[in-house]
């Protein structure tokens, strides 16, 4: 196996699931006195079936990515129809994120996993997360694995994977080659090809059995990020 010097992880999805997100909202719509007499699984399902123009926003930047939070919210809400106005949507987000934190857990095998992984490589977090990626690292346990200046999130740098500035900028932190990097992350287009076209190597953590949407190569493909024990620590 070629000698890698620096691991890139994606988070979302790649080391922490989704379900604190669902878990958190659902409290959440369960609870407050705006929603508690709605459906919360319904809820649930409208707020996770963002619509397209929406995303384009935020892909193009029209949208920050808190404005894009907002408008989620405001989507949500207008499927039922209920306009909250500014106050409400702020009251609720930050009771959403409060529950959905508290929702996180730690892995202890994940976290022996990424320690022995620093024995070997630098390790460092590239993440177009909507909430603050430090705060999930620090519920996850992985604070000492991930100190803040090895967390690269999209809101705080005004960039967004696939861009190839993203990729490069743990690249100038750890003075590493990008021929030296392998990114990890579950996203075809965000995690493989766009770490290949900025010239890394890539593992593709294909939980869900996708087929790739183009032609590049991954280095190694696993359904669980647990799965690179035996390609990183052989």
């Amino acid at each position: 196996m070629k000698k890698y010097k620096l691991l890139l992880f994606d988070l979302d999805d790649t080391l922490l699931n989704s379900d604190w997100f669902k878990e958190g909202l659902i409290q959440t719509i369960k609870e407050h006195p705006l929603t508690k007499s709605l459906d919360a699984a319904l809820f649930l399902e409208k707020k996770l079936r963002v619509p397209s123009h929406l995303i384009e926003k935020l892909k193009s930047r029209e949208f920050t990515p808190e404005e894009f939070r907002r408008a989620r919210w405001i989507y949500a809400y207008s499927q039922f129809d209920m306009t909250p106005d500014d106050d409400a949507l702020t009251e609720i987000e930050k009771q959403f994120l409060q529950k959905g934190l508290a929702c996180i857990t730690q892995d202890p095998s994940l976290i022996l996993l990424l320690k022995e992984l620093r024995n070997h490589y630098k390790l460092g977090i590239v993440t177009n997360a909507l909430y603050d990626p430090r705060q999930k690292v620090y519920k996850m346990g992985l604070s000492n694995v991930f100190p803040d200046k090895t967390i690269f999130s999209a809101e705080e740098l005004g960039l967004r994977k696939p861009d190839r500035e993203f990729y490069h900028a743990p690249l100038t932190y750890f003075e590493v080659n990008p021929e030296d990097t392998i990114f990890i992350g579950d996203s075809w287009i965000h995690d493989v090809a766009g770490a290949v076209d900025a010239g890394m190597d890539a593992i593709w953590i294909n939980s869900r059995g996708a087929v790739p949407s183009t032609s590049h190569s991954p280095y190694a493909i696993v359904s669980d990020v647990k799965d690179i024990r035996d390609l990183l620590l052989n």
